[in-house]
């Protein structure tokens, strides 16, 4: 509440000294949507963009145990050039040496979209509770390193909605 208070007031003071830079004045998210799972699948994967007025990190990730065990911040990690991954159109398998790496935060540069997307940064849903189908919601909670947490609805969809 006191990050939201003060990117207000910051915004105010910059409208009243006639700024006409636009900057965000409050955390959001957007587009965020999960993607569909196979039946026996024990494994997620969340994608979404996140804006912060301010410089920030967002440091943890958490879902309800009905929906998984628990949910990581993850980075693949690989080689450019070569065949798509199946039911992954936008992700490039490289070389064969693509690795999802658990990261302990990810870094919000004040006022930048940070795109969490298929073959970079995602939310690792571990453990899942049951498949993910298609049109269903789940709320996700992020954790920022301000202690700010920012709920979410997503969607879960075969590829982003």
């Amino acid at each position: 509440m006191r990050l939201a208070v003060a990117a207000v007031v910051a915004g105010l003071f910059a409208a009243a000294c006639g700024s006409d830079v636009a900057s965000p004045s409050v955390l959001s998210s957007a587009g965020a949507w999960a993607r569909t799972t196979p039946p026996g699948a024990t494994n997620g994967v969340v994608y979404l963009q996140i804006t912060s007025p301010t410089d920030d990190a967002i440091v943890g990730a958490s879902v309800p145990a009905s929906v998984a065990g628990s949910a990581e911040l993850h980075e693949t990690m690989g080689a450019e050039g070569g065949a798509a991954m199946p039911n992954m159109p936008n992700m490039d398998s490289g070389d064969g040496e693509m690795t999802m790496t658990p990261v302990d935060s990810v870094l919000l540069p004040a006022g930048e979209p940070v795109a969490f997307e298929p073959g970079g940064k995602h939310i690792m849903l571990v453990d899942l509770a049951n498949p993910l189908t298609a049109g269903d919601h789940l709320a996700l909670t992020l954790t920022l390193a301000n202690g700010t947490t920012l709920p979410i609805d997503v969607v879960v969809a075969d590829n982003a909605p």
